[in-house]
């Protein structure tokens, strides 16, 4: 099996207005997972800051595990011929011992073969986590 270190998410907005634009990430180490966000300008509508997010370190185990026995050399990526404009960007990074990692990036039209594999149990893990209130929303509330 495989001696996963990391796992993380990173998502990227697509071509809508600056100041909604984000960039973000959520990082799973084998005790904590952290959720970073942040704008792309200055005056920002972006919910921008660093949360750590209180998981199950069972809930981490049993991810890591089932990561454990993906094989990274079976996924490959199918880049398509004619790039679409706009849409965001997402990718997936496993990291092992010894600095190895296997990274999927999700540009515009591309796809993975097996790529499921991989990200259905991250983006899974994901859904299920209870985000602390102040990093709920993506965008800035009104002042009441």
């Amino acid at each position: 099996m495989n001696n996963i270190t990391q796992v993380s998410y990173t998502s990227d907005a697509g071509t809508i207005l600056p100041e909604l634009q984000w960039h973000e990430q959520i990082v799973i180490t084998r005790s904590k997972v952290f959720l970073t966000r942040n704008g792309r300008v200055a005056d920002t509508q972006i919910n921008a800051g660093s949360w750590e997010i209180p998981v199950d370190a069972q809930k981490i185990a049993a991810l890591f595990e089932q990561l454990a026995t993906v094989d990274c050399a079976t996924i490959k990526r199918v880049a398509p011929d004619d790039v679409p404009d706009g849409g965001g960007t997402e990718s997936y990074t496993i990291a092992y011992a010894r600095g190895k990692a296997c990274s999927l990036v999700y540009d515009p039209g591309t796809t993975y073969t097996n790529g499921e594999l991989l990200v259905k149990p991250i983006k899974l893990f994901i859904q299920s986590l209870n985000l602390p209130a102040d990093a709920a929303s993506r965008y800035q509330l009104p002042a009441p």
